[in-house]
This record gives structure tokens, C-alpha cells and sequence, in this order.
């Protein structure tokens, strides 16, 4: 939108399977400006955002190597420069705070609609600034994007405190295929949500993120895993850790990546196969 505001004719666009905004984002501005992937017409600058490497942007990545000038900005530890031009900081706990730093640089102002999309972006990448990279810089950040007039309270509720009957159902399953197992040491929790379970209650694979923040709460657990599966049938994974184990390591070195206590990768067909990996990783 910023870009917009400088008569930039700008495509916003994610190579998710299939092209759908998340219901808990449908009530951001702009999204007049998302096309599906293979809509992209050929664009002079491509710009990726919050992607630790080449392979997490997909079918994009050939789009994005053909431009004249090729952007990525991130803010993961387990980042791997792939594009022409590299912004990474893995201090800042968010990359929607370097979106805005990149917004105040054009000398855009800052909009209530911009802001509510940054808020959006800083305050999930925190967990609701919960989490332990929060810094006194980003709520600074958050106050500022408060003080445009945006409904914060509103747009927390509706990403975080919203739930269908059916993904409160699926969660249910979730919590009942609960098991604690100890690896090298530590006590790990492993939920798993596949297609049919997905399927019965109606829940879109894009909502399952967020089970594993109730993974995360079993008392006992030194490190919470989620298995979903995705409508590929791909097992991928999500862990956090307390901060005993760096995760982020963990998951690098099977292909994906993520900060020290939130991290996750793509496993195979195998839920089985998928999980032992990630065991014998941790031990």
C-alpha cells in the first residue's frame, strides 16, 4: 500500500496452495492488491517478505531471479541470502517492523490501513508481544501504530480470539493425540492433525498454526512439535522450545529454519518417518 501511495503498480502475492487469505486476515485493507502467483506478470522489482530462504517462496523464486532487482527482507537467525539484494536482521522480532522502516525510508506516511497491517504482522510474529524477543523498541513501534487510530483490540480478536466450532473440535483432537515422550534429555509434546481430521471439521490448512500454541502450554514439555499435514499430503512441522533447546538449529538442519524457541520444516508423505527425524535431531 505504501508503495501504491507512490503510483507504483504493485501485485502482492504468496505461493500457497490454494490462493487463499487465512480467515483471521480477511479484515486487512489492500487486499484488492493480492493476485494468485501465477497472475504475476513479469515485474521489474520483487520484493519477499519474511522468508528465511529461497525454497520457502516457491514457484515466486524464478519470478524473482528473472527481475531486474530482486529484494529479500527477513528477520530469521536461520536466514540464507538468495536474493540480488539481502535485508536480515535476526535482532528485530519482527519483519513487519523492517517493513516499516523500509515505509519511513520512501517517506510515505503512515496510514491507519498501513498501520493495521503492520500491527497485524509485529503483534502474530510475537505472540501478542508475549514473546521473549519483544523488545522496548517494538512496543515503541506498536504504540506508534496505535496512535493512527487503528482498532487494535478489534483486530486482536478477530486474529487471535476467533474460532469456528470446527477448529475448536479440531483442537479438541488435537489435545487428545497428545503424547510426552523424553529425548536427549528433555520432554518433548507431539500433537497430530492430519487431512481427514482437517476434513471433517471443515478446517483449512492455513488455520492449524496456531494449535501449536496449545501445544506450547503442557507444564511438563521442554519443546511442543505439531504435525499437520497439508492438502499435498506433506507432514510439515512446527515446534517451540522454552528456550532449553535452540529449535531453530534443529530444524535448519532438516531443511527448514526459524529463531531459537519458534521454529519448523517440511517433512514427507510419513508422519512417522517425518517425526523420527525431528527426534533423532533432538537427541
Amino acid at each position: 500500500m505504501a508503495l501504491h501511495t507512490l503510483d507504483r503498480d504493485v501485485q502482492v502475492t504468496f505461493p500457497d496452495e490454494p490462493f487463499e487469505v487465512p480467515a483471521g486476515l480477511r479484515f486487512l485493507p489492500g487486499q484488492d492488491l493480492a493476485v494468485a502467483p501465477e497472475s504475476v506478470s513479469a515485474p521489474d522489482v520483487v520484493i519477499s517478505m519474511d522468508a528465511s530462504s529461497g525454497d520457502r517462496i516457491g514457484r515466486l523464486l524464478p519470478v524473482g531471479q528473472a527481475a531486474r532487482t530482486f529484494i529479500a527482507v527477513d528477520h530469521h537467525a536461520s536466514f540464507v541470502p538468495f536474493a540480488g539484494i539481502n535485508v536480515a536482521d535476526a535482532d528485530v522480532p519482527a519483519t513487519g517492523i523492517l517493513a516499516l522502516e523500509l515505509i519511513d525510508e520512501l517517506g510515505v506516511d503512515l496510514t491507519a490501513d498501513i498501520a493495521a497491517c503492520l500491527y497485524a504482522a509485529i503483534s502474530s510474529d510475537t505472540g501478542s508481544f508475549r514473546y521473549a524477543a519483544t523488545t522496548p523498541d517494538t512496543l515503541r513501534v506498536a504504540a506508534r501504530l496505535m496512535e493512527t487510530g487503528i482498532d487494535f483490540a478489534g483486530l486482536a480478536r478477530t486474529m487471535f480470539d476467533t474460532k469456528s466450532m470446527g477448529f475448536l473440535a479440531l483442537q479438541a483432537e488435537a489435545i487428545n493425540s497428545l503424547e510426552l515422550m523424553q529425548v536427549g534429555g528433555r520432554w518433548v509434546a507431539v500433537a497430530r492433525i492430519g487431512i481427514a481430521e482437517r476434513e471433517r471439521h471443515g478446517v483449512a490448512f492455513t488455520a492449524v498454526e496456531s494449535l501449536i500454541d496449545v501445544v506450547r502450554t503442557v507444564d511438563e514439555a521442554d519443546i511442543a512439535v505439531v504435525l499437520k499435514q497439508d492438502d499435498t499430503g506433506v507432514w510439515r512441522v512446527s515446534t517451540r522450545s522454552n528456550g532449553a533447546v535452540d529449535v531453530g538449529a534443529v530444524c535448519t538442519s532438516l531443511g527448514g529454519g526459524g529463531h531459537r524457541m519458534a521454529a519448523g520444516f517440511t517433512g514427507s508423505h510419513d508422519a512417522d518417518a517425518t517425526l523420527a527425524s525431528l527426534l533423532v535431531a533432538l537427541a
